[in-house]
């Protein structure tokens, strides 16, 4: 009796430690990682590095916190409206987009906007620096996927 105790005891503790170790995804930032459809979900600015950090992300319409961002194939940049539409509307935007390396570039009517900073990239979204040449001023969007 002991024996069948012992070989049945045996038995659950190998077959409940056989159980597979789920991965974890790993996302790296890459041009085809990077695409969908994502909502800002945060975003702060400093006056200029020494400065504090102020969340003007409260301070945005209902209207304007649910818009859209895709960055699609081919490398083509739009934005929509949310489910709350602003009144008036936001005109949606679209622009072309480049990745190399964790900087971000968007070129929208033959203009060329100075390249973002790309961080905290996750497969569920990824913070994006941008700094203004001329008054040093540092906005910090947070993008969630959808």
């Amino acid at each position: 009796m002991k024996k069948i105790l012992g070989i049945s005891f045996l038995a659950v503790v190998l077959f409940s430690s056989c159980k597979k170790d789920e991965a974890t995804p790993t996302c790296t930032l890459s041009a085809t990682s990077i695409l969908g459809t994502y909502k800002t979900t945060g975003s702060t600015t400093q006056a200029n590095a020494q400065a504090p950090i102020v969340d003007d992300f409260a301070t945005w319409d209902a209207c304007e916190k649910d818009d859209l961002v895709t960055l699609s194939a081919g490398g083509v940049f739009t934005t929509s409206e949310g489910a709350t539409s602003c009144n008036p509307p936001t005109d949606p935007i679209s622009a072309n987009w480049t990745l190399t390396g964790n900087s971000l570039v968007i070129s929208l009517m033959g203009f060329t906007l100075p390249a973002a900073t790309i961080s905290d990239f996750t497969c569920n979204g990824f913070k994006i620096t941008n700094v203004d040449a001329t008054s040093g001023e540092i906005t910090v969007t947070t993008l969630t996927k959808q």
